[in-house]
């Protein structure tokens, strides 16, 4: 067993011939420092060893009677992957990160695992420790082929000999991300963060979880210490430490998403709500009003959905009216509310060169956008949509749809108008009234929201609001029936069915899951989770799905609480409180959740 320099124990470096060549189960994609040495250790444990990391020994990873594979690597020759691999059965590390293309060419079976890590973190990391050994010339273990064909192969050749320039740096690990996730098929494909311990890897190689820890290996300390550096001498070995002061903007992700996920990058300019002349009701209020305040289902429903308040456009006098002889008043309160909340952002309205509107419903004519464009008597020119029926999910959709009419007036803004009177469709307690009805009166209010969306120059981070890298909308099979508007002359209301929650949240893990996958990205890597507060077994049963804390959608609970689920703007309020509150920094990411008729899941990706 050939000595390794690090010392590793290494499970079998004897050479093989051929007829002993041993098949590649799995090819790790992901940059050191990102958690590979613990990642070779669990892959040995798990039974796709031996597994090659970079920073070992290679005298067994050559073919028979040629050079070395680090060897072949330093002169840029060709290599006999198959061959060289002689009696391995993975490779975690760079040398999978530069070559995992010609890897998968050679096992086309194989797995790959893309292990990722906060960038920042990620950074730091290496440049004060694999990276800072450059200033270990001729010094032990710097000066093997190892090292040498580090150098060549990974600062030379991915980073261009600039590692040492941050942002570059930085975007060259996020564009990494990106290309191994558009290249490798999603069901050979693991983005694993470390912290995930056993079981994705188990799930990915259909193995059962051991019962031994997961190794959590190769600290800085440990990785110095390898080198016969003291770790605190190490500190002065051209190693800089990250400072907030100095974290990067959000922007360089941007940069290597934008011309894939929209026409051109694209940020939230400015977003504000509004409820003009809504009256605020508890949910007793709410029920004397409707005439259930001595139903025992409606008061248990009442009480147990998660609202407390309700801002309401509804009296006495309209609820005597069927929903067709409110559809003057609904309309003038969703324009009164829509130009209060444009007013709100505070902006040079010569700025707007696209309105796009949209309402559960809309029995007026003409539409929202219309409206705006003569209320503030903008350029009767300026392009104008309106959609309908599209409710709770549809703030992900506007976004998309802002995003590609960015284009036609790069240097203006595009006005995305959500407003709702769900109350416009509530109706008084009738005999006939299915249970559906009563959960619908108990959730549902009124609100309105106005959302800024600009272009933005590649690598330029906007002041104003966070970058949108990346959207999709999912509608779930077979769902058509979970929501929709029920309507007959005397009656109106929206029917929902009992096992909505559920279906929505079976679905959305591997929805988020596949997002993610798609951006190089894992949940460990989403700083704020924006939740749709569509009732409360709706946050329930996403936040099980997801794994997630309470304390990560309180924000959504305590919005649901405020102002009941208000549809299409309801998850602009979210993300319009989580700015407020949580002041995102520079770096961190969020996750916008949408669940609507359908049904249909939205997501969309936010950094700043």
């Amino acid at each position: 067993m050939a000595a390794c320099p690090f010392g590793i124990v290494c499970a079998h470096r004897a050479l093989l011939t051929k007829q002993e060549v041993r098949i590649v189960k799995v090819i790790g994609a992901g940059f050191g420092r990102t958690g590979t040495m613990s990642l070779k250790v669990a892959l040995e444990e798990l039974g796709a060893g031996p597994c090659l990391h970079s920073m070992e020994s290679l005298h067994g990873a050559q073919t028979p009677d040629g050079p070395s594979l680090w060897d072949q690597v330093i002169a840029g020759q060709p290599i006999d992957w198959r061959g060289t691999f002689a009696g391995w059965g993975s490779t975690v590390d760079w040398l999978g990160a530069r070559f995992y293309p010609e890897m998968l060419r050679a096992w086309p079976e194989a797995k790959v695992i893309l292990s990722v890590r906060d960038p920042e973190a990620w950074y730091e990391s290496c440049h004060a420790s694999l990276h800072a050994t450059s200033r270990l010339k001729g010094r032990g273990a710097a000066a093997s082929p190892v090292m040498k064909a580090v150098d060549s192969a990974i600062w030379q050749d991915i980073f261009d000999g600039r590692f040492g320039e941050r942002d570059y740096a930085l975007e060259v690990f996020e564009r990494h991300r990106l290309q191994v996730a558009g290249t490798v098929p999603p069901e050979r494909l693991l983005i694993y963060d470390i912290r995930d311990g056993w079981e994705p890897l188990c799930e990915l190689l259909g193995v059962p979880v051991p019962k031994t820890p997961f190794p959590h290996l190769n600290g800085r300390d440990a990785f110095w210490t390898r080198f016969g550096v003291k770790p605190a001498a190490a500190a002065g070995v051209e190693v800089a430490s990250m400072s907030s002061a100095t974290r990067r903007p959000g922007a360089e992700l941007a940069r290597s998403l934008g011309s894939r996920q929209a026409p051109l990058p694209s940020h939230i300019a400015g977003l504000a709500t509004a409820e003009a002349g809504a009256a605020t009701l508890d949910q007793q209020q709410m029920l004397d009003l409707l005439g259930l305040a001595e139903d025992p289902f409606a008061q248990r429903i009442f009480a147990s959905c998660g609202v407390k308040t309700r801002r309401v456009h509804l009296d006495p006098q309209s609820l005597a009216k069927p929903l067709q002889g409110r559809t003057g008043e609904v309309e003038e309160y969703l324009l009164s509310s829509a130009a209060e909340a444009v007013r709100k952002l505070d902006v040079d309205l010569d700025r707007i060169g696209t309105v796009i509107s949209a309402s559960l419903y809309s029995l007026g004519c003409p539409p929202l956008a219309h409206r705006l464009i003569e209320h503030f008597e903008l350029d009767p020119a300026i392009d104008k949509y309106h959609l309908v029926g599209v409710g709770c999910s549809s703030a992900v959709p506007l976004v998309r749809l802002a995003q590609r009419v960015l284009p036609e007036h790069p240097d203006k803004l595009c006005l995305v108008v959500g407003a709702e009177s769900m109350s416009g469709m509530l109706m008084g307690a009738m005999e006939s009234d299915t249970r559906s009805k009563t959960v619908g009166s108990a959730i549902f209010g009124d609100g309105c929201a106005a959302m800024l969306v600009g272009a933005q120059a590649p690598g330029e981070r906007s002041a104003a609001g966070p970058t949108i890298l990346a959207s999709s909308v999912h509608q779930i099979p077979d769902s058509l029936g979970a929501v929709c508007m029920s309507l007959d002359v005397n009656d109106s209301h929206l029917h929902l069915i009992r096992e909505l929650p559920d279906v929505a949240a079976a679905h959305l893990g591997g929805l988020v899951e596949r997002f993610l996958v798609s951006a190089g990205m894992t949940g460990h890597m989403i700083d704020h989770w924006m939740l749709h507060p569509g009732g409360k077994r709706i946050i329930d049963c996403a936040r099980e799905a997801l794994n997630l804390p309470y304390e990560t959608v309180e924000i959504s609970y305590r919005l649901l609480a405020e102002h009941g689920n208000v549809g299409t703007p309801s998850i602009f309020y979210v993300i319009d409180r989580t700015i407020a509150e949580r002041a995102p920094g520079p770096g961190e990411h969020g996750l916008v959740i949408t669940i609507g008729p359908g049904v249909s899941v939205g997501l969309m990706l936010l950094s700043w």
